[in-house]
């Protein structure tokens, strides 16, 4: 970028801040009494920018608001605060938890979780979220090698959790009176990648105010949010999507409805006076799609962290009517873009446009589709030039919005011809007995590399291969076909929905081995 295009982007983000403050004002997000802005400007001074900030407003703002509904009950944004505090005072004063100390959380979607992530990072020492439903040998794994100095987990996983030295368990109502200090170094958030195909990397994130806001500014204007709009989370906190959905809820004042196991039918099971905003998973939604046949009165559907095909994306517009959105982002790069319904009927699957302060391009682009590169305020890390490679593939519809087309190291050359995996995932995710499906990628002799599908029927006694292989055949050119596919009673999918891969190879590797597929 050159000094030039440096001006132009420094100018467009400080006219874009003072417009978002004015449009905030506007709005009621923020506070217009003159003492709530004194006690703001004091817990902003004794702990930082954070998750207790954010938590100290919506407190100071709504302190009989329902903050927190889970399978514990409902708890209030006072009420969340003083536990938070509570719990930052024992952490404290037991543990001697401060500034440079690293806290690890294993906690499913309940309070246990945002009691934890508040009083840690108030207390300035960094903390790390990581998944709750691993066994031992899973996690002795993920923290070899990391310095944790205290692990603070639910009662659920303590037998799994014998080999840690500093630990503790963590009890409603586990809390001390007293006074905490003054940091002035706020906690950061080590955020894990999902790492479905490898070790998962710790991504560290401390952003500023003046880094969120215009992103923020962009899912209000985007989004259908509203303060106090009840808000329904069906994927997990410890993820970035999750985390990024409270910071949400806290800044809106918005009630937060979570339970263990993210069962869309179970989480909007509970009525409510307003039609909440479901937040979740491609995977996620078309399973509840699969059951439901009424569908409850809903203020619109986010979705993202996995691929929204074109065929999903048609079903649920279908079924529920122009309230989906469709997210696109990474750990790495933050939120990135955001497709609106109007954007998802035109270009079914889009990942839309730029939020405000983002930029995307499409680097060494053939036939339209080049390696998706980003930047803005929350891109970490990019290269010389200020743009960070995702190692995803993307291309522009005729209307500007952005697909996603794959990654950069899933293309192969089979036989001389490039092969895209995602298109055959798409094709048979469109086939009607289908349940569920993967694509992988295998070595061969012929052809060099070759694409092989994993398939879940609905009834495996009414599935039928030779219909499975005409509708491929008419959909695809021959040197897209899978050379194998393998019959599977479940694919092995994480938290958020992914595929583990390296699980996926050795199921199929175990099959292979038994003679019992591929067919």
């Amino acid at each position: 970028m050159d000094s030039v295009q440096d001006s132009e982007f420094v100018l467009k983000t400080f006219r874009l801040f003072f417009k978002i403050w004015r449009q905030f004002l506007r709005e009621g997000l923020i506070p217009r009494r003159l003492l709530h802005w004194f006690r703001i400007g004091k817990a902003l001074w004794a702990g930082g920018p954070g998750y207790f900030f954010l938590l100290e407003m919506a407190a100071i703002r709504f302190p009989h608001r329902e903050a927190v509904i889970d399978e514990l009950g409902v708890l209030t944004f006072g009420q969340l605060l003083e536990e938070a505090e509570g719990l930052a005072i024992w952490l404290r004063e037991r543990y001697e938890i401060g500034p440079g100390a690293k806290v690890g959380l294993i906690f499913s979607n309940h309070r246990g979780f945002i009691l934890s992530l508040a009083a840690v990072t108030r207390l300035g020492a960094d903390v790390m979220p990581l998944p709750p439903r691993l066994g031992k040998a899973q996690w002795e794994s993920l923290l070899e090698g990391r310095r944790v100095d205290l692990l603070i987990h639910e009662a659920e996983v303590s037998h799994e959790l014998d080999f840690f030295p500093s630990k503790m368990e963590w009890h409603p109502g586990t809390h001390s009176r007293g006074r905490l200090p003054r940091v002035t170094r706020p906690g950061q958030l080590v955020v894990l990648t999902s790492g479905t195909t490898g070790v998962s990397k710790g991504i560290r994130r401390n952003p500023k105010m003046g880094e969120v806001l215009p992103v923020t500014w962009g899912l209000w204007e985007g989004l259908p949010l509203a303060l106090h709009r009840p808000m329904v989370l069906a994927i997990p906190l410890f993820h970035g999507y999750g985390l990024a959905t409270l910071a949400l809820s806290l800044f809106l004042g918005s009630p937060l409805r979570l339970a263990r196991r993210f069962d869309i039918e179970t989480l909007l099971s509970r009525p409510g006076p307003e039609a909440p905003v479901l937040v979740t998973v491609p995977t996620l939604l078309w399973r509840w799609l699969q059951k439901q046949s009424d569908l409850p009165a809903l203020a619109g559907i986010i979705t993202g962290s996995a691929p929204l095909t074109p065929s999903l994306c048609e079903k649920i517009l279908e079924r529920v009517g122009p309230k989906l959105y469709n997210l696109y982002g990474s750990t790495e790069a933050g939120v990135v873009s955001l497709a609106s319904p109007e954007m998802l009927q035109w270009s079914p699957g889009c990942v839309g446009r730029p939020l405000p302060g983002n930029e995307v391009r499409l680097r060494l682009a053939q036939a339209e589709v080049g390696e998706i590169e980003v930047r803005g305020p929350l891109v970490l890390q990019p290269g010389e030039d200020g743009w960070r490679r995702t190692g995803d593939l993307g291309r522009f519809d005729e209307k500007g919005s952005l697909l996603v087309c794959g990654r950069t190291d899933s293309m192969i050359v089979s036989g001389g011809e490039n092969v895209y995996p995602h298109e055959l995932a798409e094709v048979l995710e469109r086939f009607p007995r289908l349940a569920d499906s993967a694509v992988l990628v295998v070595d061969d002799e012929e052809f060099g590399q070759r694409l092989v599908a994993a398939v879940v029927p609905v009834s495996i006694q009414s599935f039928s291969l030779r219909e499975l292989k005409e509708w491929l055949r008419d959909s695809l050119q021959r040197h897209k076909l899978p050379r194998d596919i393998y019959l599977l009673e479940s694919l092995p999918r994480n938290a958020l929905g992914k595929v583990e891969r390296r699980k996926l190879e050795g199921l199929l590797e175990g099959a292979h081995r038994a003679g019992g597929s591929p067919f």
